[in-house]
């Protein structure tokens, strides 16, 4: 019995371990992906919020960052005008939602059963 909250315990942390890097990728990260129906051929970046952010700011342009549930959006300032950009799914809010859902659900799922019981003993 020990040795599955081992194996269960290792599980759940590489499952954060993932979760973790993939907020911080759609925090922070770029990642270049071919585009097959470009001509000619190109590669072609996906941004995570911060890094679009900044990709535009060295453009030159006047941008901010609006966040909603799950989604982001950078708008660009010309002119004194506001140019409204496409909403795009937020990949750090997901991982972090995920994230806390998993924990939760797992902490739960122990403090219910007796194996914690035993454990508080043993300790």
């Amino acid at each position: 019995m020990l040795m599955k909250l081992k194996s269960n315990l290792i599980i759940l942390l590489i499952f954060n371990i993932l979760l973790l890097f993939l907020a911080i990728y759609g925090f922070l990260g770029t990642f270049w992906v071919w585009q097959p129906g470009a001509s000619p051929p190109q590669l072609v970046p996906l941004f995570g919020a911060q890094s679009y952010l900044q990709s535009l700011k060295n453009r030159g342009y006047n941008v901010t960052l609006v966040y909603g549930f799950l989604t982001y959006r950078v708008d660009i300032w010309a002119n004194g005008v506001q140019s409204l950009d496409v909403v795009r799914f937020d990949w750090a809010q997901f991982s972090l939602v995920l994230l806390a859902v998993v924990d939760i659900w797992v902490l739960i799922g122990f403090l219910k059963s007796r194996n914690w019981k035993i454990w508080v003993k043993k300790s």
